[in-house]
């Protein structure tokens, strides 16, 4: 691999590594954001999320462009190690590394942010079943009697 292919992976790798970075510092945020039941942020903060995901599904089509354009689509990056100029090698196993740590780090996150999520979606409906939400609701006839039976559309047809 020559020193222009080398530079080329070298810089994407960067710009990888800055974004995910950047994405992980977004879901260490999320995550306190689930445990803070903070839903107005939550909320404001799905257009975000989106642009993110939109970013690095384009990061990647570039990245997957210039590789096919340098002629080394098919290599993997410990293969485009060995392949580099020696002074090279140590700057992209650096950059390998700290890309390998901050995806491992970002799908942990994702992990327990979802099992938490999980946690309180099961606990909000355990409450609803225990305070009974979900039965049936009371409702009452033409003589203001309770009915037990029926659903609320049956009542309003025999008024």
């Amino acid at each position: 691999m020559d020193i222009r292919t080398t530079q080329a992976v070298i810089k994407c790798l960067e710009i990888d590594c800055d974004f995910y970075r950047e994405l992980s510092m977004f879901l260490m945020k999320k995550h306190t954001k689930i445990l803070e039941d903070d839903l107005e942020w939550l909320t404001n903060s799905l257009n975000d999320e989106q642009a993110y995901v939109m970013k690095s599904q384009s990061l990647e089509n570039k990245r997957l462009e210039l590789f096919k354009g340098l002629g080394i689509a098919d290599k993997k990056l410990t293969e485009l190690i060995e392949e580099a100029p020696e002074d090279y090698r140590a700057k992209l196993r650096l950059l390998g590394t700290q890309l390998t740590e901050l995806v491992d780090s970002i799908k942990e996150m994702n992990e327990k942010t979802n099992e938490i999520v999980k946690r309180k979606l099961d606990n909000q409906t355990e409450f609803v079943k225990r305070a009974g939400i979900l039965n049936k609701p009371e409702t009452y006839n033409k003589n203001a009697a309770k009915e037990t039976r029926g659903s609320s559309a049956t009542v309003i047809r025999k008024i």
